[in-house]
């Protein structure tokens, strides 16, 4: 079964949430929550019992992004919204020359790689030939997606 999870930055203090989404339901104001329940020992270090608690934030709609169900290559999750470098695999090595960046988007259906000249790949494209690397995200880090320096 894959893992579906969200992350958004918390509207009282811009630290990101991670967990299930959720909305308040309303119209006229929409309000998201990212979070879920969450197990800890309890306090009484004599018993084995656990405590457990539901806790959600208050998130920016603006930031939610979902999680695509890849890695990169340190194993870091990778989500929507999410600025990645991939390093193309030619003949048995990866190889520096041929670089892309751009920002994790889902479009048609499908999570991929959106490139600031305007084109999209779906990551199934990808998986066999590329190595993926998480830089930054398009919230913390917009200013990577102008530098000038990739190759395609």
């Amino acid at each position: 079964m894959r893992e579906i999870l969200f992350r958004g930055k918390q509207a009282n203090n811009g630290k990101w949430a991670f967990g299930y989404l959720f909305d308040d339901g309303l119209i006229d104001r929409k309000r998201a929550f990212v979070g879920g329940l969450v197990v800890t020992d309890a306090k009484d270090t004599t018993s084995d019992r656990y405590e457990i608690r539901i806790v959600f934030y208050e998130v920016d709609p603006a930031t939610i992004g979902q999680y695509t169900g890849l890695t990169d290559k340190n194993g870091v999750k990778i989500f929507e919204g999410d600025i990645i470098t991939c390093r193309q695999y030619l003949g048995g090595n990866f190889v520096d020359y041929h670089i892309e960046k751009g920002d994790v988007e889902m479009k048609f259906g499908a999570f991929g790689l959106h490139r600031k000249q305007g084109y999209y790949r779906p990551f199934k494209d990808w998986l066999e030939d590329y190595e993926f690397e998480v830089t930054g995200n398009i919230h913390d880090n917009p200013e990577l997606l102008r530098k000038e320096d990739t190759k395609c």
